[in-house]
């Protein structure tokens, strides 16, 4: 089995205008999305980002520059990771496919990950 990330994009306010009550559900479909692989060995681990922010840092001759983001004007911020065991590129974008982000988000970028 290889090893995926899935990369979880969504809009910077994607969430701000939502009941607790739709958030709950939301997070209820990504709960149970994840028994269902740890059910079958498939589901790695994950992690929800928090919305306060990132840095970004960028070499220049003076040394490590720092930005601060995800800003205004970005489309989307990465608003978590998951990571799944498939057996090639086909199966994992099968796997991704039935993740509740595709329903509530509609994007999802998938990245193998190199086992160490």
């Amino acid at each position: 089995m290889r090893t995926f990330a899935l990369l979880l994009p969504h809009a910077p306010d994607r969430y701000t205008s939502l009941s607790d009550d739709e958030n709950m559900e939301i997070i209820k479909d990504y709960i149970a999305w994840v028994e269902r692989l740890q059910a079958n060995g498939t589901y790695v681990g994950g992690y929800k980002l928090t919305d306060d922010g990132a840095k970004s840092l960028i070499a220049e001759k003076e040394g490590p520059r720092v930005y601060d983001g995800p800003f205004a004007e970005v489309p989307e911020v990465l608003g978590g990771i998951m990571v799944i065991k498939a057996r090639d590129w086909d199966d994992a974008v099968e796997i991704a496919k039935t993740n509740p982000h595709m329903v509530h988000n509609r994007r999802i970028e998938i990245r193998e990950v190199h086992a160490v």
